[in-house]
């Protein structure tokens, strides 16, 4: 089987940043090379000195632009421009300023057009990488040049200087613009998150976490939640770099193990660094002065065994409490990122309590609305059986010990008894809203296994993971789905052996319900259509599949 990767398996820095504008920058790039060329073409004696040379290298660039137009052509277009496209701008921008007029040359605007492609698409850093260089370069060919004519002071420093000051501020407002673009696309991606009533909202929690995870491109991040409505419990989320698209469902831990995290003032988020730079050094002797929250910073940073971590209050209007540790990775966090650190997290408690109100809304309709289907339930399908059943045992009595019919006369009572228990237990559960987990939900299906031995003669073996950890909501669906496959092998196949799979991997819940193969042949392919609708429903899929071991096995793949 083909599994299908997680959404969160394709997140990156650049999804957060991407502007789709590598088409314009190969456009604008083939505008200028073929512009130069008919520059050179038209008016070569005033800016050429080399001119064969210059014609050849200005053709050579020519035909690169085109070659990269022709590679993000529609639908064949990166997210981001490559790194050597704008690299390659520079080498070509200082071997045209060498073959040309030097410090004089024209051509000294690709160098600008190389700065704004490189911090425009990945940044302040990258741009000023392109800048040091390109002044460098710039600077060295004005003064190769001018020391075979005349040497120009002004044009040799003034205009490495220029190059170098407009390089840096359209490196800092690129890497400005880059980041403000970051910061509404995670700002989107909370706010647009669509609410599934079986996730829940501990769903959403640890999805963002995650997002947050990689818009710091940090290596860890938790969240220590401290519920309104319990004094001695507490949840604990967690997203770890090295788990792509596995952000863990929260653990319940006691209020003991989470007060040593949750130690810091409520309104205060911040930047803790264990070896500072030396400015962080000066700047931290001058404005941090309070120990106390420092040597909390220093205890947090053994516990979470980090060097660097930002943390953030997270609190919701319901009196929930709690915050968030993003631990350090490959990027340097400054003071910025302090605050929308905190504004991230006051926007999740934000989604979240939506979440909890839309959730309250939809459990009280659906309250009512399981009673009434309760009643109905009694009423119309339990009272009828209760007949049945009284007849069948008016029946036996008549039949006495003796006639030959008594023996399947009880077990036919038997079965409706058992059938009655089964659908009072339903209506029972379906009106109080009892919910199935971990091994309940595995007793249960070990039960109905049991009763399909008993009654119909088919032994089904549970195979089941050890530490199978759902939800309550997929709890209740699983065991439908298991529960509609053991009456599919009873009503369309003649088979007396069959066994179910319950395990749990990457994130999903893999169910296997298999009967053995009657006869020489299997039976042709085929899909369950009940099966199929309600893994569909619950954002699953499942396939048929016969195995070396002579069974026809059941796959149903439901996401976690």
């Amino acid at each position: 089987m083909e599994k299908r990767a997680a959404t969160l398996k394709t997140l990156s820095v650049a999804s957060f940043s991407s502007s789709g504008d590598a088409p314009r920058i190969a456009v604008v790039r083939c505008i200028l090379a073929f512009s130069g060329l008919a520059i050179i073409y038209f008016d070569p004696a005033g800016t050429v000195h080399f001119t064969l040379l210059a014609n050849i290298s200005l053709v050579l660039y020519c035909i690169w632009s085109a070659v990269l137009l022709l590679m993000v052509s529609p639908g064949n277009a990166p997210t981001l421009p490559p790194r050597y496209t704008h690299w390659g701008d520079v080498l070509f921008s200082s071997f045209l300023v060498a073959l040309t007029q030097g410090a004089s040359s024209i051509f000294v605007l690709l160098f600008l057009f190389a700065i704004l492609a490189a911090s425009f698409s990945r940044g302040f850093r990258e741009g000023l990488l392109v800048t040091g260089a390109s002044t460098v370069l710039f600077g060295f060919v004005g003064v190769w040049f001018a020391l075979k004519t005349e040497l120009e002071v002004d044009q040799i420093l003034v205009r490495p200087v220029y190059l170098l000051a407009l390089g840096y501020m359209i490196a800092y407002w690129g890497g400005h613009e880059m980041d403000q673009r970051r910061r509404l696309g995670i700002l989107q991606l909370i706010n647009n998150n669509h609410w599934n009533p079986r996730f829940g909202y501990d769903h959403a929690i640890a999805l963002n976490l995650e997002r947050m995870l990689y818009f710091f491109e940090a290596k860890t991040c938790a969240l220590i939640l401290k519920h309104s409505n319990s004094a001695a419990t507490c949840s604990y989320y967690y997203a770890a770099k090295n788990k792509h698209g596995q952000a863990e469902l929260p653990r319940e831990i006691n209020e003991a193990a989470a007060k040593p995290f949750l130690g810091l003032p409520d309104d205060l988020a911040t930047i803790y660094t264990r070896r500072p730079v030396w400015w962080e050094r000066v700047t931290a002797a001058l404005f941090h002065k309070d120990t106390v929250v420092i040597n909390e910073c220093k205890r947090l940073a053994d516990l979470l065994e980090t060097h660097c971590f930002i943390t953030a209050p997270f609190a919701q209007r319901d009196g929930g409490t709690g915050r968030i540790f993003i631990t350090s990775g490959d990027k340097p966090w400054t003071n910025t990122d302090i605050v929308f650190a905190g504004q991230l997290t006051a926007l999740i408690a934000q989604v979240v309590e939506s979440m909890q109100l839309m959730d309250d809304l939809v459990s009280k309709a659906a309250e009512h609305e399981r009673i009434r289907i309760s009643l109905d339930i009694h009423d119309t399908t339990v009272q009828p059986y209760i007949g049945l059943k009284l007849g069948l045992e008016a029946l036996h009595r008549q039949a006495g010990t003796d006639n030959p019919l008594s023996k399947e006369i009880g077990e036919l009572v038997a079965m409706t008894q058992s059938t009655i228990q089964d659908l009072r237990r339903h209506a029972i559960n379906l009106r109080e809203d009892t919910s199935l987990t971990g091994d309940t939900f595995v007793s249960a299906a070990k039960s109905q296994a049991e009763h399909f031995e008993r009654f119909y003669g088919v032994n089904v073996e549970v195979k089941c993971d050890v530490d199978l950890r759902v939800s309550a909501k997929l709890a209740g669906a699983a065991l439908q789905v298991l529960a509609e496959g053991m009456s599919n092998i009873l009503r369309h196949t003649k088979a007396k052996k069959a066994y179910i799979e319950m395990y749990c991997e990457d994130q999903k819940l893999f169910l296997k319900i298999a009967n053995e193969i009657m006869g020489k042949t299997p039976i042709a392919d085929f899909m369950p259509r009940s099966i199929s609708a309600r893994a569909l429903l619950l954002g699953g899929t499942s396939f048929v599949a016969h195995n070396v071991q002579g069974y026809t096995v059941i796959h149903v793949v439901i996401p976690l």
